[in-house]
């Protein structure tokens, strides 16, 4: 197994793949809700019906309720890139859409400095840890696709090293920014609001 900085290391054509993604379709989201707005509201609304719960709930419950969906969704957009990596690139194709709706319409309505001041405290954390899970997700991808060639890889060994990676350094800093979601990123996001 490598160590984790020779992991990290070896995963920067995927991370960058990744980022490339993400902003492609942060810059659609935008672009959608500039051209469409009523469509962007929509789906924003959609997203409150669903997870509007969660804003309910005390900063404790809140902060478990994110950290198990931010999880949930890292570890599978690692374990499906088996899949031949569509489930990462789906995952953060749609988190890119969505944020750059999000970003667009609430910059409109309250400004840019609102927008960041809602999700840079946790999302300097939390981004680079969902992209983390992508990147070694199309990583799986790929090697999967190489193994069906029949060409010679580890499967199982670079799942393990995957998934000892999430283990020990994603889903530690994925609780963090659960932590600073739910008792930092509001108190900023207020105090920018007014």
């Amino acid at each position: 197994m490598q160590k984790d900085a020779d992991y990290l290391y070896s995963l920067r054509k995927y991370i960058l793949a990744v980022t490339v993604i993400f902003i492609f379709f942060l810059i659609i989201g935008v672009l959608v809700s500039i051209t469409n707005p009523e469509k962007s509201t929509y789906y924003i609304e959609l997203f409150k019906e669903t997870f509007g719960w969660i804003t309910q709930l005390n900063p404790f419950e809140r902060m478990l309720a994110i950290f198990k969906n931010n999880a949930i969704n890292s570890l599978l957009a690692l374990v499906m890139g088996i899949g031949f990596g569509f489930v990462p690139f789906f995952l953060i194709a749609v988190n890119g859409l969505f944020l750059g709706m999000v970003a667009e319409i609430f910059s409109t309505e309250k400004g840019i400095l609102f927008v960041l001041a809602a999700i840079l405290p946790h999302g300097i954390i939390e981004l680079p840890m969902v992209f983390l899970s992508a990147a070694i997700g199309l990583r799986l991808g790929y090697e999967m696709y190489r193994f069906l060639k029949g060409e010679r890889t580890n499967m199982k060994e670079e799942f393990m090293q995957g998934l000892w990676f999430y283990l020990v350094r994603i889903l530690p800093l994925l609780f963090v920014a659960a932590v600073i979601e739910s008792y930092v990123t509001p108190v900023i996001a207020l105090y920018f609001s007014m």
